[in-house]
């Protein structure tokens, strides 16, 4: 894609993006943060009538707000309204602002005590309604919650704060393709044993020699497109001019190349920036609703000849992902990212056809196609999109929250936990400014990873902060990722155990043993045998903690197993 157009685009989503007001919203917490046993307790309000206004005006044309009125007039650039809350004790609090919608659906920015804003949706209503702003860290004594026009046209009325309680994840231990190969598992375990721990670096891969370049350090997630290997690639270069073809771009090769070159400590993934099947002029970004013609209610129609256009760019793109596969190399697989956004043309017309198409990728790749290879990231955040736990791996956001702000977004991170039930990672699919790593993990927004789009990379994040992120030991790069292995290492024997934590099958890889046996940390034994073995079935035991054992001549390794399932 032409950066200038990503520029622009990006720029269009933060006045389309809508999105899904969660009503609970629940966090971990640290120690030096309070945690409250009892949520949802209100601890303070303020009226937004009684606050300081900058460019916007009290009302009481509708009818149903609160105290004396209402605030209104957010139609120019920088009109905000500020409240002050007095908080007894330091911690997190969750926040709701109640708000009249006229005007329609609108998102707005959101700042506590002056800091870095947040984006706040607020649907439709023609009555007063409370909206979740997030959970956010407040101080003992006086704070400051700002609304800033971001959309405008919206009637605010009242601020409430309310004790929280923590995220409680249950995380999905094994991935939604049950075939998945050994490497995929591993990586796998791997992003599940950093998750809440560490913070993934990751790039863009035509920007990724910059970032070395700039901060000494290489991001450990490298991702690459997928948009030149079909028919309808608008981009082919013939006889002087743009035309529509398939066109090999030498990047999975190179990326191969890549991923080989770090010793496998390196994570692939991969985009499909789809233009579209047949519509459109060459030159173009076909991908682009505005820029086709192409109609994704008839591509999910059998019989169609928009359905065999999209097999047959489906069926196109799996040769790329089986170059992956025959390599022994996983990839993070994003299909249809933002298609709640509407702007690509598999979001153009709706929920229902977008999640169809989803489906017919799924199953082509996976049970067609035999690809083994992946796991399956989300990234758009309304519920009616959301194809189900049973397709998704992680979920993701593209987070563009403007140049320079370095917030959590913890109040989209809530929303992508409340939609998985948090059964799923949790990911910054793509970024312009990286989240301060430090208060991610700290205030419980702990994305699995990050990953920069391109050169905004160096647009919309400072050098210095570039570099104080690629050095802070909670993010992990390529000098400090060690390796990716979650097995089990048992010592001289060589065995390799996974994975771990376990969910219904435990792998064993290594030469001949005289027992292995599992017990409970009571020490109670709950599974042993000299059969020379290579997996064992674990669906029957108790979640919870074993330790495993391995026993050949004199040697006797044991390690904890976690089980969860």
């Amino acid at each position: 894609m032409n950066k200038n157009e990503r520029t622009f685009y990006m720029g269009i989503r933060f006045f389309r993006r809508v999105l899904l007001i969660c009503t609970t919203v629940s966090l971990i917490v640290f120690p030096e943060i309070k945690v409250y046993a009892q949520a949802d307790t209100l601890v303070a309000e303020a009226e937004a009538e009684n606050g300081i206004l900058s460019g916007v005006v009290v009302s009481k044309s509708s009818s149903g707000y609160s105290g004396a009125g209402y605030v209104t007039g957010f139609d120019s650039d920088g009109d905000k309204v500020t409240v002050t809350v007095t908080i007894q004790e330091r911690g997190l609090y969750k926040i709701k602002i109640r708000f009249n919608g006229p005007y329609g659906a609108k998102t707005q920015d959101f700042s506590v005590n002056g800091g870095f804003t947040s984006q706040v949706s607020f649907p439709a209503t023609s009555v007063f309604s409370e909206a979740d702003a997030g959970s956010y860290v407040l101080e003992k004594g006086d704070n400051t919650l700002s609304v800033i026009k971001n959309w405008g046209w919206i009637e605010i009325d009242k601020f409430t704060i309310y004790s929280t309680s923590k995220n409680s994840y249950n995380i999905a231990t094994s991935l939604v393709d049950t075939n998945a190969n050994e490497a995929t598992q591993s990586l796998y375990q791997f992003l599940y044993s950093q998750f809440g721990k560490k913070i993934i670096s990751g790039q863009t891969n035509d920007y990724y020699a910059n970032i070395k370049t700039i901060t000494g350090k290489s991001p450990v997630l490298r991702v690459g497109d997928l948009q030149h290997f079909t028919q309808g690639y608008a981009y082919l270069w013939q006889n002087g001019g743009h035309t529509f073809g398939w066109h090999d771009d030498g990047s999975v090769t190179s990326l191969i190349n890549w991923y080989n070159s770090t010793e496998k400590k390196g994570i692939l993934s991969f985009q499909w920036h789809w233009h579209s099947p047949t519509g459109g002029q060459p030159g173009t970004n076909t991908f682009y609703t505005n820029q086709t013609t192409f109609d994704v209610t008839k591509a999910v129609q059998p019989g169609t000849a928009e359905y065999g256009y999209i097999i047959r760019d489906i069926d196109s793109i799996a040769t790329q992902l089986k170059k992956l596969q025959d390599a022994n190399i996983p990839v993070l697989w994003r299909p249809l990212h933002e298609a709640g956004g509407g702007w690509f043309w598999w979001g153009a017309k709706g929920a229902v056809p977008c999640k169809a198409l989803y489906n017919i990728i799924f199953d082509r790749l996976k049970n067609y196609h035999q690809l083994h290879n992946l796991i399956w990231v989300w990234s758009t955040p309304e519920t009616d999109w959301y194809p189900g736990n049973d397709k998704v791996d992680i979920i993701g956001y593209d987070s563009y929250p403007g140049a320079y702000n370095y917030g959590t977004q913890k109040n989209i991170f809530d929303i992508l936990f409340k939609l998985t039930k948090g059964e799923k990672l949790i990911a910054m699919s793509e970024n312009g400014p990286i989240p301060d790593p430090g208060e991610c993990l700290t205030l419980d927004a702990p994305w699995s990873y990050f990953m920069s789009w391109s050169n905004l990379a160096t647009l919309q994040n400072s050098t210095a902060h570039l570099i104080e992120v690629f050095s802070n030991p909670n993010v992990l790069t390529l000098e400090n990722i060690g390796t990716k292995s979650p097995e089990i290492k048992t010592g001289e024997t060589g065995f390799l155990i996974f994975p771990n934590p376990a969910g219904k099958v435990i792998n064993i890889r290594g030469g001949s043993f005289d027992r292995l046996e599992i017990t409970g940390i009571n020490g109670q034994l709950v599974f042993q045998t000299s059969e020379q073995v290579d997996k064992i079935d674990i669906q029957k035991f108790a979640r919870g903690f074993y330790i495993i054992r391995i026993l050949k001549g004199t040697e006797m390794v044991s390690k904890k197993l976690a089980i969860s399932n």
